[in-house]
């Protein structure tokens, strides 16, 4: 049988619990990529604008799984080569139908979102985003209508100092120009 002051300290605890505010959960943890590590591991960045997105099944690593093949239109380049255009872009994880599937870490390539985006090539052909979402800059306007880059939206907690901490937040001008500066020292 329980009894009072053991229930009562039961309660007490089970209430500090309730009402105690929490801390956001995060899906993982990855070590931060640096920018020149970022620019190294690239074919080119650009600022590009999501046009397309086409969700379907293949086999990766030996399971079926969603992946989503994205057409962007290069709006403008900030380091490697300048045949502009449009390019496609393999993510993981994404919808087919009914069924969905998230990839934490990886980018999120929102339609008519513009972004500023490392890609590297793939063996499917396509190009993908170069350390996943460390690799991905949503552009979306401040309070002030400027422009400025975030970072993805499922990026992975990050150790230590890397590129997301000095290319988000900036106006899109001041991180192409950062990229460009590391792309020639490269």
């Amino acid at each position: 049988m329980l009894g009072r002051r053991r229930f009562l300290w039961l309660m007490g605890s089970a209430t500090a619990v309730i009402t105690l505010p929490g801390r956001r959960a995060a899906a993982g943890i990855a070590r931060a990529v640096t920018l020149a590590e970022l620019v190294r591991g690239s074919e080119r960045a650009v600022v590009a604008t999501t046009l397309s997105a086409d969700g379907r099944f293949e086999h990766v690593g030996g399971r079926r799984r969603i992946v989503t093949y994205s057409r962007l239109r290069v709006d403008e380049v900030a380091g490697g080569p300048s045949d502009g255009g449009e390019v496609w872009v393999r993510t993981l994880g994404g919808r087919v139908g009914d069924i969905g599937q998230v990839v934490h870490g990886e980018a999120v390539l929102l339609v008519n979102e513009p972004c500023l985006v490392f890609l590297s090539p793939s063996a499917e052909g396509a190009l993908t985003v170069t350390a996943m979402g460390q690799g991905h800059y949503p552009i979306r306007p401040d309070s002030r209508g400027e422009r400025r880059t975030a970072p993805s939206p499922r990026l992975a907690e990050l150790v230590g100092q890397g590129a997301v901490a000095e290319l988000a937040g900036r106006r899109v001008a001041e991180a192409t120009g950062i990229v460009r500066k590391a792309w020639d020292a490269r």
